[in-house]
């Protein structure tokens, strides 16, 4: 057996090893430092480009109160959202807000901003600092909506009607009130024993509407006929012509105190029995809980001598198939037969049913509808609280469908959280409207 010595080969083999580790580490070392750079520059970035979202969003939604506010509050928002990601920085992010407007006549906030990064590994290539640069672009729809308001008697029972014209003012006046070159356009309609429309469809519509809700007449024993204050709101949107191109956002805010206790049908009355539109109710278990009335024989209205600002309606006798204390039946629109009038709250069911298909028909048409129910006689009623639901497709509604636009039902206890329940409608809508 020969034994053989390779010493000097091992250490030649260690000595190539060490050549090559003088090479490889550095360059490994180098592209750490460049992943540590760019993941630097990559964190950064992303919080530049949340931030700047935020921003745009928040300058679109305030400028209502002028581009300078509007500014304000984007930089604020940009400063907060940026700060809270990535702490304070040494050298401040440089931030740019414009507003322009686009071919179809929608408002564009643009923003943009820089930022510097202090680089480590860069440095060495010469670039010992990093710009990094993103920008975001909102545009706010033009809005097209119509106000429905409740003036029924229980308003004046419950605070209501001295809450609601500060809190309409209010809401309306998150609407661009200086104009600002917006299109946006309103109206107002009020119902009680039947519908008015105090405030056509106008741009501007701020002045037009806020007279117009201090100078309700609240001195008028009126009924509640929601589903005729929808129709007159579901027609001013209708009779908006939008142009080919344009961004638009259709709203319908419905507010009410109370359950519909009027409807409105052709019903035979007198010997002969004439066929007479006429409006019925009278009451409903909403305002029963208050005290306001009780389940008392029908009444009946005929609508040519009835409006929402003077309730001297006519009341008229139907017999033999319409009168008090006589059988009495309607044309139940929930059922398709006729039914049964025993007293005053059986028409309540048909009147949100004939409401809610109304409300329908609006989304169906791509109107968004937000609703706003008032007092207790909402508020601690289950069936009426649900009937705002589906009035507004909320998902908390017994009927929800996720494929029609979805609104929200907001409740106020009492008429002091009035103004901040349609504030928090205002929102949604300024929401929807900023894209």
């Amino acid at each position: 057996m020969t034994l053989r010595y390779h010493g000097k080969n091992r250490q030649r083999e260690h000595g190539q090893i060490l050549v090559l580790l003088a090479f490889v580490v550095p360059v490994l070392l180098m592209f750490a430092g460049l992943g540590i750079d760019f993941g630097f520059i990559y964190v950064k970035q992303a919080a530049l480009s949340r931030a700047l979202d935020a921003a745009a969003l928040a300058g679109m939604r305030n400028l209502n109160q002028g581009n300078s506010t509007a500014q304000s509050i984007a930089q604020a928002e940009f400063n907060l959202n940026y700060q809270s990601a990535l702490g304070a920085d040494p050298v401040p992010p440089v931030f740019n807000f414009v507003v322009t407007t686009d071919a179809n006549n929608n408002k564009v906030v643009n923003v943009n901003a820089t930022a510097t990064v202090q680089s480590f590994f860069l440095g060495i290539l010469g670039h010992k600092t990093v710009q990094v640069s993103s920008s975001a672009q909102t545009t706010r729809a033009k809005l097209v909506m119509a106000m429905v308001l409740d003036i029924s008697y229980s308003m004046t029972k419950n605070g209501g009607s001295g809450a609601l014209a500060p809190a309409v003012t209010a809401f309306v006046n998150a609407f661009d009130p200086n104009n600002n070159d917006m299109t946006d356009v309103a109206s107002m309609v009020t119902f009680g024993t039947s519908s008015v429309v105090n405030v056509a469809m106008t741009q501007p519509f701020q002045t037009k509407i806020n007279n117009a809700v201090s100078n309700i007449n609240w001195g008028v024993v009126n009924y509640t006929n929601s589903n005729a204050g929808l129709v007159a709101g579901q027609t001013q949107i209708n009779g908006v012509v939008v142009p080919v191109g344009q961004n638009v956002v259709k709203v319908a805010v419905f507010f009410t105190d109370g359950w519909p206790n009027v409807i409105q049908d052709n019903l035979q009355c007198g010997a002969t029995k004439t066929v007479t539109s006429l409006l019925y109710c009278g009451c409903d278990t909403g305002d029963i809980s208050l005290g306001l009335c009780s389940a008392t024989p029908l009444t009946f209205f005929k609508p040519s001598t009835c409006s929402a600002t003077d309730d001297t309606c006519s009341t008229t006798t139907c017999s033999p198939e319409y009168s008090a204390g006589v059988l009495n039946t309607y044309p139940s629109q929930q059922t398709g037969t006729k039914q049964e009038l025993t007293d005053t709250k059986s028409c309540s069911a048909d009147g949100m049913y004939r409401a809610i298909q109304t409300a329908k028909s609006l989304q169906a048409q791509n109107v968004f509808v937000y609703t706003i129910g008032l007092g207790t006689a909402i508020t601690n009623q289950p069936v009426a609280q649900d009937f705002l639901r589906q009035v507004a497709n909320d998902p908390a509604s017994s009927t929800f469908n996720p494929n029609a636009p979805i609104g929200a039902a907001v409740f106020a206890p009492t008429s002091s959280d009035l103004t901040n329940v349609f504030q928090t409608i205002a929102s949604m809508i300024l929401l929807r409207i900023t894209q």
